[in-house]
């Protein structure tokens, strides 16, 4: 069944992300899943059995053959879909910073819940006046925080809650857990079962928290400023590109918050 657009701006908005179900073609996953199974093995060789990420796939041109990747890129039901949801002015496809995102070897592992931008800075930091200001202004903009999730094999591991993205006020019992001692780490001696599911009750505790199941081949946009979490578990395979949504006029957040950041992180450190 070909893939048909069917969603709006204001459903898009309202949720803080939008799934564009079997997008990606079965021919075109299948030479994804070659290249994507040695991105898999050669992250855990780089960086370790319980790495979860390879990135930018283009530094590994010698190991991994870019043509699929580049395919993804210019896929026209894409491009289409990205232009109609979010205007002309965005594009979705950098294999210079596009990653992809696998299974540990060893154990569950669990990001812990965040939004993007406060987790940046120190947490001493998250209420300064000029943080405030400028996350309050890069909230209310919709052109950045676009961030993309693209199954190329079936990947639950995202949490995330609808409608976040859109306040800066934190509910109650909204709290940042990566980083800090509230995140769920392996303790000597527990299974790797009972490590699962205490990482999976930290996610299902979170208010308004819902589980996002993307199928191969669903490409999904998401506000990463919203609140969202990984739970990731060792024996499904995962082979997830991991991108970014880009404004390409100018914003002047953009230009402003590196320098916030910088400040901040010296003074709070």
């Amino acid at each position: 069944m070909a893939f048909e657009f069917n969603e709006s701006w204001d459903e898009h908005w309202e949720r803080g992300y939008t799934i564009f179900k079997g997008i990606v073609p079965g021919s075109l996953l299948t030479d994804l899943r070659i290249e994507a199974d040695k991105a898999r093995a050669l992250a855990h060789e780089i960086n370790g059995s319980q790495s979860h990420r390879i990135q930018p796939i283009d530094k590994y041109d010698q190991q991994i053959n870019q043509k699929p990747f580049q395919d993804y890129c210019e896929l026209p039901e894409l491009h289409t879909a990205v232009d109609q949801l979010l205007g002309p002015d965005y594009t979705h496809g950098h294999r210079n910073i596009m990653g992809i995102l696998v299974e540990p070897l060893d154990h569950t592992w669990n990001q812990g819940w965040h939004r993007d931008g406060m987790v940046e800075i120190p947490v001493a930091a998250q209420s300064d006046p000029e943080v405030i200001a400028c996350q309050k202004e890069r909230t209310q903009d919709r052109r950045g925080y676009n961030q993309i999730n693209c199954a190329i094999y079936r990947d639950a591991t995202l949490w995330v809650v609808p409608g976040s993205h859109s306040r800066m006020e934190n509910l109650e019992g909204e709290i940042q857990t990566c980083y800090t001692d509230a995140l769920p780490t392996i303790k000597d001696g527990q299974s790797d079962v009972e490590f699962e599911r205490e990482c999976l009750a930290h996610c299902q505790s979170f208010p308004g928290a819902q589980q996002i199941v993307l199928e191969p081949g669903d490409f999904m946009i998401y506000r990463s400023n919203a609140w969202h979490c990984a739970h990731i578990v060792k024996y499904q395979p995962r082979a997830t590109i991991h991108d970014s949504c880009h404004y390409h006029g100018k914003t002047d957040w953009q230009y402003h918050w590196p320098d916030v950041k910088k400040r901040v992180k010296a003074e709070y450190k």
